[in-house]
């Protein structure tokens, strides 16, 4: 199964003094930006990007897979290829992989993931990297454009929990909400959710959505959301819906809270 998300790019900026000086154009689109594979094990599967040149120059583009891990805040950080146990490096191809693009022009480059008969269930990532690169003087700078690849090795178990809430009055007496979350099945959660928070007669007095926070497997974090509405403090009920791509459970409960600050 393929889940491709059309966000035009995600930008990585690495810049490192080396020996020889480089210089490159970030001037460059790619699409889409993301793929979420189900694999089964002893099979191959990927897909296709197009890439753009978008600079006013001829352009030569190198693909290159690396490694990715979440910081503490749910941000992508680039790792070098093979760094990491969830490493799809030696197992990925492209067609093309190096190639010139005049100004405006595009190339289809594909990839595959083969994934070998005896791999176990779990979930493999990575980010493929399309750099350009021109021979300069000064600080070596290299803008890489990338693709983020999730591979999920089948039988896949997408689960996720969620621990019981917290909620306060900030110096606005605006409502902040806090709450644990966690993946804990074999792949990543994109969860996403929505709160109501109701006074003692059942008067809905303020809600939210919850947008979209990525969990890796076995990851843990707290997130706060925030009202706008001027409450009282008091008591209130907090009604919470959390639910995950990939699957169909939506964890629904009700909270009784006191909000003071």
């Amino acid at each position: 199964m393929k889940h491709r998300t059309r966000t035009l790019l995600l930008i990585f900026i690495i810049a490192v003094a080396l020996c020889a000086s480089w210089t490159a154009s970030g001037a460059m689109l790619v699409d889409p930006a993301r793929f979420i594979l189900e694999i089964e094990p002893g099979q191959r599967d990927g897909g296709a990007i197009t890439v753009t040149n978008a600079s006013s120059v001829p352009t030569r583009y190198l693909a290159i897979a690396q490694d990715w891990v979440h910081d503490s805040q749910g941000g992508l950080m680039p790792k070098p290829a093979n760094s990491t146990s969830a490493s799809i490096a030696k197992w990925i191809k492209f067609n093309p992989r190096e190639f010139t693009l005049p100004p405006n022009g595009r190339q289809v480059v594909r990839f595959s993931i083969s994934v070998p008969k005896n791999a176990v269930p779990e979930e493999r990532r990575g980010v493929i990297f399309f750099a350009p690169a021109f021979q300069s003087s000064g600080l070596a700078v290299k803008t890489q454009i990338g693709v983020v690849i999730y591979a999920a090795i089948k039988p896949i178990k997408r689960m996720f929990e969620v621990g019981l809430p917290k909620a306060s009055l900030n110096g606005a007496r605006q409502a902040v909400i806090t709450i644990d979350l966690a993946a804990i099945g074999n792949a990543h959660c994109r969860l996403t959710g929505q709160f109501r928070l109701s006074d003692p007669s059942g008067k809905v007095v303020e809600e939210g959505r919850i947008t979209e926070e990525v969990f890796l497997p076995g990851e843990r974090r707290t997130i706060a959301v925030s009202g706008n509405k001027a409450l009282a403090p008091g008591a209130y009920r907090l009604h919470l819906e959390m639910e995950s791509y990939g699957t169909t459970n939506v964890f629904r409960r009700d909270y009784e809270i006191q909000l003071q600050g």
